[in-house]
Protein backbone atom coordinates (compact mmCIF):
# COMPACT_ATOMS: atom_id res chain seq x y z
CA UNK A 1 0.00 0.00 0.00
CA UNK A 2 1.67 3.24 -0.92
CA UNK A 3 1.96 5.41 2.24
CA UNK A 4 0.33 8.71 2.15
CA UNK A 5 2.20 11.73 0.60
CA UNK A 6 1.73 14.67 3.56
CA UNK A 7 0.24 17.37 1.75
CA UNK A 8 2.58 20.71 1.86
CA UNK A 9 0.33 24.37 3.07
CA UNK A 10 1.40 27.31 1.19
CA UNK A 11 1.06 30.00 4.25
CA UNK A 12 1.06 33.43 2.31
CA UNK A 13 3.77 35.59 3.79
CA UNK A 14 2.16 38.92 5.14
CA UNK A 15 3.63 42.14 3.67
CA UNK A 16 5.66 44.01 6.32
CA UNK A 17 4.23 46.77 8.10
CA UNK A 18 5.63 49.82 7.52
CA UNK A 19 6.43 51.34 11.12
CA UNK A 20 7.42 55.05 11.40
CA UNK A 21 9.08 57.23 13.85
CA UNK A 22 7.54 60.73 13.50
CA UNK A 23 6.63 63.36 16.03
CA UNK A 24 3.53 65.02 16.94
CA UNK A 25 2.43 68.58 18.78
CA UNK A 26 -0.42 69.10 21.00
CA UNK A 27 -1.64 71.63 22.82
CA UNK A 28 -1.05 72.44 27.20
CA UNK A 29 -3.67 69.69 27.31
CA UNK A 30 -2.18 67.00 25.16
CA UNK A 31 -5.09 67.48 22.44
CA UNK A 32 -4.49 67.97 18.95
CA UNK A 33 -7.71 69.79 17.12
CA UNK A 34 -10.26 68.13 20.11
CA UNK A 35 -8.75 64.72 20.70
CA UNK A 36 -7.32 63.82 23.50
CA UNK A 37 -4.11 61.40 23.47
CA UNK A 38 -2.33 60.07 26.38
CA UNK A 39 1.11 59.07 26.90
CA UNK A 40 1.70 54.89 26.04
CA UNK A 41 -1.44 54.81 24.48
CA UNK A 42 -1.99 53.37 21.12
CA UNK A 43 -5.03 55.22 18.92
CA UNK A 44 -6.98 53.47 15.56
CA UNK A 45 -8.31 55.27 13.13
CA UNK A 46 -11.47 53.68 10.42
CA UNK A 47 -11.59 54.39 6.93
CA UNK A 48 -9.45 56.36 4.63
CA UNK A 49 -5.97 57.46 5.65
CA UNK A 50 -4.94 60.87 3.49
CA UNK A 51 -2.57 63.63 4.86
CA UNK A 52 -4.64 66.85 6.05
CA UNK A 53 -7.61 65.23 5.66
CA UNK A 54 -8.19 61.81 7.60
CA UNK A 55 -5.93 59.95 9.93
CA UNK A 56 -3.62 60.56 12.30
CA UNK A 57 -0.90 62.77 11.80
CA UNK A 58 2.58 63.74 12.60
CA UNK A 59 6.01 64.48 11.34
CA UNK A 60 8.74 62.63 10.22
CA UNK A 61 11.18 66.06 10.84
CA UNK A 62 10.77 67.15 14.60
CA UNK A 63 10.90 70.87 13.09
CA UNK A 64 7.77 70.31 10.92
CA UNK A 65 6.05 69.75 13.64
CA UNK A 66 6.31 73.74 14.35
CA UNK A 67 4.41 74.31 11.29
CA UNK A 68 1.52 73.20 13.03
CA UNK A 69 1.98 73.47 16.67
CA UNK A 70 3.95 76.48 17.67
CA UNK A 71 6.76 76.26 21.18
CA UNK A 72 4.19 78.80 23.02
CA UNK A 73 0.54 79.07 22.00
CA UNK A 74 -1.78 82.03 21.61
CA UNK A 75 -2.34 82.51 25.52
CA UNK A 76 1.20 82.10 26.33
CA UNK A 77 0.85 78.59 27.58
CA UNK A 78 3.64 75.60 25.93
CA UNK A 79 2.63 73.89 23.86
CA UNK A 80 3.35 70.13 24.26
CA UNK A 81 5.28 67.69 21.64
CA UNK A 82 5.96 63.73 22.03
CA UNK A 83 7.62 60.98 19.97
CA UNK A 84 5.31 58.55 18.28
CA UNK A 85 5.24 55.34 15.97
CA UNK A 86 3.15 55.74 13.21
CA UNK A 87 1.84 52.91 11.54
CA UNK A 88 -0.79 50.93 9.23
CA UNK A 89 -2.12 53.03 5.99
CA UNK A 90 0.63 55.86 5.48
CA UNK A 91 -0.16 59.10 3.61
CA UNK A 92 2.46 61.45 3.02
CA UNK A 93 2.35 65.62 2.52
CA UNK A 94 4.11 67.28 -0.12
CA UNK A 95 5.11 70.39 1.10
CA UNK A 96 6.84 68.43 4.17
CA UNK A 97 7.76 65.54 6.24
CA UNK A 98 3.91 65.70 7.66
CA UNK A 99 2.04 62.41 7.26
CA UNK A 100 -1.09 60.68 8.25
CA UNK A 101 -1.51 57.38 9.52
CA UNK A 102 -4.04 54.79 10.22
CA UNK A 103 -2.33 53.84 13.70
CA UNK A 104 -0.70 56.02 16.35
CA UNK A 105 1.23 55.09 19.38
CA UNK A 106 2.17 58.13 21.66
CA UNK A 107 5.49 56.77 23.30
CA UNK A 108 7.08 59.54 25.13
CA UNK A 109 6.49 63.23 25.70
CA UNK A 110 9.52 65.62 24.73
CA UNK A 111 10.57 69.05 25.86
CA UNK A 112 12.07 71.24 24.37
CA UNK A 113 15.68 70.47 24.73
CA UNK A 114 14.73 66.59 23.75
CA UNK A 115 12.62 67.88 20.39
CA UNK A 116 15.94 70.04 19.52
CA UNK A 117 18.16 67.15 19.74
CA UNK A 118 15.93 64.69 18.13
CA UNK A 119 15.81 67.59 15.40
CA UNK A 120 19.65 67.66 15.24
CA UNK A 121 19.67 63.88 14.95
CA UNK A 122 16.75 63.72 11.80
CA UNK A 123 19.02 66.80 10.04
CA UNK A 124 22.22 65.09 10.17
CA UNK A 125 21.09 62.03 8.95
CA UNK A 126 19.05 63.79 6.17
CA UNK A 127 22.39 65.79 5.35
CA UNK A 128 25.83 65.44 4.18
CA UNK A 129 26.66 68.97 5.02
CA UNK A 130 27.58 70.50 9.05
CA UNK A 131 27.28 73.85 8.12
CA UNK A 132 24.91 75.40 10.49
CA UNK A 133 23.34 77.65 7.78
CA UNK A 134 19.93 77.23 5.74
CA UNK A 135 18.73 79.55 2.85
CA UNK A 136 15.42 77.43 1.39
CA UNK A 137 12.35 78.73 1.72
CA UNK A 138 10.32 76.78 5.43
CA UNK A 139 14.06 75.61 6.38
CA UNK A 140 14.73 75.05 9.42
CA UNK A 141 17.64 74.26 12.16
CA UNK A 142 18.56 73.09 15.68
CA UNK A 143 21.53 73.20 18.04
CA UNK A 144 21.77 72.24 21.24
CA UNK A 145 25.75 72.92 21.87
CA UNK A 146 26.91 76.09 23.95
CA UNK A 147 27.67 79.24 22.11
CA UNK A 148 26.03 77.53 18.59
CA UNK A 149 25.41 79.92 15.40
CA UNK A 150 22.22 79.43 13.67
CA UNK A 151 21.59 81.44 10.20
CA UNK A 152 18.21 80.37 8.20
CA UNK A 153 17.55 82.85 5.30
CA UNK A 154 14.80 81.25 3.64
CA UNK A 155 11.01 83.13 3.88
CA UNK A 156 9.36 81.67 6.94
CA UNK A 157 12.25 79.56 8.16
CA UNK A 158 12.70 78.31 11.83
CA UNK A 159 15.66 78.32 13.89
CA UNK A 160 15.67 76.71 17.33
CA UNK A 161 18.72 76.64 20.10
CA UNK A 162 18.32 74.57 23.57
CA UNK A 163 22.01 75.69 24.37
CA UNK A 164 23.23 78.48 26.47
CA UNK A 165 24.74 81.52 24.90
CA UNK A 166 23.25 80.66 20.94
CA UNK A 167 23.36 82.95 18.64
CA UNK A 168 20.67 83.02 15.36
CA UNK A 169 19.00 84.62 12.66
CA UNK A 170 16.02 84.20 10.39
CA UNK A 171 14.35 85.17 7.70
CA UNK A 172 11.78 86.78 6.31
CA UNK A 173 8.84 86.33 8.12
CA UNK A 174 10.96 84.15 10.57
CA UNK A 175 10.95 82.69 13.56
CA UNK A 176 13.60 82.41 16.67
CA UNK A 177 13.26 80.54 19.89
CA UNK A 178 16.11 80.82 22.13
CA UNK A 179 16.78 79.28 25.92
CA UNK A 180 18.28 80.13 28.87
CA UNK A 181 18.77 79.56 32.00
CA UNK A 182 17.44 80.85 34.90
CA UNK A 183 19.08 80.00 38.25
CA UNK A 184 16.47 81.15 40.75
CA UNK A 185 13.84 79.24 39.75
CA UNK A 186 16.36 75.84 38.38
CA UNK A 187 14.82 75.81 35.28
CA UNK A 188 15.26 76.75 31.37
CA UNK A 189 12.74 79.24 30.09
CA UNK A 190 12.61 79.99 26.53
CA UNK A 191 11.90 83.21 24.19
CA UNK A 192 10.54 83.20 20.97
CA UNK A 193 10.77 86.01 18.31
CA UNK A 194 9.01 86.77 14.91
CA UNK A 195 11.06 88.28 12.07
CA UNK A 196 9.36 91.62 11.30
CA UNK A 197 7.79 92.02 14.99
CA UNK A 198 8.80 93.74 18.19
CA UNK A 199 12.36 95.30 16.07
CA UNK A 200 13.12 91.52 15.07
CA UNK A 201 14.66 91.92 11.47
CA UNK A 202 15.36 89.25 9.11
CA UNK A 203 18.66 87.77 8.54
CA UNK A 204 20.41 89.59 11.95
CA UNK A 205 22.01 87.56 14.70
CA UNK A 206 20.13 87.49 17.88
CA UNK A 207 21.01 86.44 21.87
CA UNK A 208 19.20 87.00 24.47
CA UNK A 209 19.96 88.75 27.62
CA UNK A 210 19.97 88.40 31.39
CA UNK A 211 15.70 88.80 31.20
CA UNK A 212 15.08 86.79 28.24
CA UNK A 213 14.67 89.70 25.69
CA UNK A 214 15.90 89.81 22.26
CA UNK A 215 19.12 91.88 21.54
CA UNK A 216 21.16 91.78 18.74
CA UNK A 217 24.55 89.42 18.87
Amino acid sequence: MAAKKSAKKEVAEAAPVEVITAFKGFDKEMKCRGYQFEIGKTYHHDGEVKACISGFHSCENPLDVLNYYSLISDDGQLNKFAIIKASGSISRHGDDTKIASATLTIEAELKLPELVKSAIKWIADACTTTEPAASGNYSKLAASGDSSQLAASGYSSIAVSAAPNCTASAGKNGCIALTRWVESEKRYRVSVAYVGENGIEENVFYKLNDVGEFVKA
